[in-house]
């Protein structure tokens, strides 16, 4: 009777808590930028996920996270800097894949803690924000979840909360 009762809890415990459970990220920063000094910011559209619907929801997601931490979202091209959320799809999977086209646009970042010397290669289902200087072009910042897609499309909501939420957990990094 012991071993059902486990049993039944052990199951109930993986179903009530794995959402999101397998979802990693990281951020990497421009250490020779004050992110300090950026309070606006405006959505650039990334590579789409394929669901109009799911793509908007990250957006959100970003957004709310962003202004969470008292940036303020302006109009396209009236802030001070660019993000934008990309999802690793089995076509577009590196940044130089996301950034293919960008004219302009460095995603590459050099000097001391540069994550972007060579190409970044996302898993399938990662989600990628990555944040410019709007007036240089150049990265200060970028954060990545991985398995931040579901396969159930139920999970989704409580997935993708859980990827934005643990991209931004140390966001804005300390000096």
């Amino acid at each position: 009777m012991r071993a059902r009762w486990l049993v039944v809890v052990g199951v109930l415990t993986a179903s009530l808590s794995g959402y999101g459970d397998n979802v990693k990220a990281a951020s990497k920063n421009n250490q020779q930028v004050n992110l300090s000094k950026y309070d606006t910011f405006f959505m650039m559209k990334g590579n789409s996920t394929g669901d109009a619907a799911r793509d908007e929801r990250l957006t959100s997601d970003v957004k709310s996270a962003l202004m969470s931490k008292g940036w303020v979202e302006l109009a396209e091209g009236a802030g001070q800097a660019a993000v934008i959320v990309h999802v690793a799809t089995s076509e577009q999977h590196t940044d130089e894949a996301f950034y293919k086209g960008w004219g302009g646009w460095n995603w590459r970042w050099n000097g001391p803690g540069s994550p972007a010397r060579s190409v970044e290669d996302y898993k399938v289902g990662t989600v990628v924000v990555t944040i410019f200087d709007a007036d240089t072009k150049q990265a200060v910042w970028r954060g990545f979840a991985a398995d931040a897609l579901p396969k159930n499309p139920k999970d989704a909501d409580k997935v993708h909360d859980t990827a934005v939420a643990r991209i931004f957990a140390h966001f804005p990094p300390a000096r």
